[in-house]
């Protein structure tokens, strides 16, 4: 009786977490997390989720018959919960080879950044022309969790680079002098200096540093098959011109 017992909770177990860490190939409920994202993934005044990424993926959810449930974590946290198969789609991640292990990418990205430095208004001259040379000897804030392209990534180990926990830290340590440069997007960087009421306090600097595509990013575990009918149903969207004005509507750059 005992040994019956145990073996019907194993089973039981056994099926709780085949559950958590599986999708049915067609209708289901699908779990879609990120970090919050200006214009693409954030919550407004009344609690909602908003965003251009909340749109798009309510709308392929509703073309595949799914139900869709959001939640926003600190970003490595994020990333960790759909490599780990405790969430169905990441929110919004740039590709880059060491992700393409953890996660299977969408076909097409959905967006657009534009990654740039950002110094203190009426700082010392800065020269900066395109080459990490002229970055010798200044302290270069970068955020963590995120990856700015090729080229920086390739010398970001010559840097003086300080880590900021978030974009609101990085921001607030460029202002209080304890970094030279800040690299980052426009698209956060933007919405959240207003939000903070810095951005008279900070200039963008040109050339920027690279532009990056942002994805939808899917669990390796069982996603297969999800994976492939949101690409389908993404297709229809930007053939119809619908993504053309959601992105309209939330104000974000189109790849």
């Amino acid at each position: 009786m005992l040994l019956s017992r145990f073996a019907i909770s194993a089973g039981f177990c056994f099926l709780t977490l085949f559950s958590l860490h599986s999708l049915p190939a067609k209708a289901g409920q699908v779990i879609a997390v990120g970090a919050e994202f200006a214009h693409i993934f954030e919550r407004n005044v009344d609690g909602d989720y908003v965003g251009l990424g909340v749109d798009l993926i309510r709308s392929l959810a509703k073309q595949n018959g799914d139900t869709v449930s959001f939640e926003i974590y600190p970003w490595r946290r994020a990333q960790w919960m759909v490599e780990n198969g405790h969430a169905h789609i990441l929110i919004g991640p740039y590709k880059t080879a060491e992700r393409e292990t953890k996660f299977v990418f969408a076909q097409k990205p959905f967006f657009q950044d534009i990654m740039a430095f950002y110094v203190r208004q009426g700082s010392p001259p800065v020269i900066w022309d395109g080459s990490y040379a002229s970055l010798h000897g200044s302290k270069v804030a970068v955020i963590n969790g995120w990856v700015y392209g090729p080229q920086f990534e390739a010398v970001r180990s010559s840097l003086n680079v300080e880590v900021a926990n978030s974009l609101e830290n990085g921001l607030n340590m460029l202002v209080a002098k304890r970094v030279d440069y800040l690299a980052t997007n426009l698209r956060n960087s933007d919405a959240l200096l207003n939000k903070m009421g810095l951005a008279s306090k900070v200039v963008t600097l040109q050339p920027f540093i690279d532009r990056q595509d942002g994805y939808l990013a899917y669990c390796k575990q069982a996603c297969d098959m999800l994976r492939s009918r949101y690409d389908e149903s993404y297709e229809q969207l930007r053939v119809s011109n619908a993504l053309q004005e959601l992105a309209h509507k939330f104000e974000v750059r189109l790849p």
